[in-house]
């Protein structure tokens, strides 16, 4: 399985959305873009003036609430 990241803040809606439709057995890193070390991570993608949440597979950058629960599903294996 490919290395998924997932940047979020906190208080934020759409975070929370997506975290709460990450399938069973999908590890997916969630990662605090308002911490240190978040933020430091985030620098590396080149993320920081990017919107949240923001998912990372395997060095490719995804956007949007609906695109990463769709490609977080297909990395479990139960797309389509």
């Amino acid at each position: 399985m490919p290395e998924i990241l997932l940047f979020t803040k906190p208080g934020c809606q759409k975070c929370d959305w997506v975290k709460e439709r990450i399938p069973e057995g999908v590890k997916v890193n969630v990662i605090d873009m308002e911490s240190a070390d978040g933020m430091a991570e985030a620098a590396y993608y080149e993320l920081l003036s990017k919107h949240t949440p923001i998912l990372v597979v395997d060095d490719e950058v995804f956007e949007g609430a609906i695109k990463i629960v769709e490609k977080i599903t297909a990395c479990s294996g139960n797309g389509d």
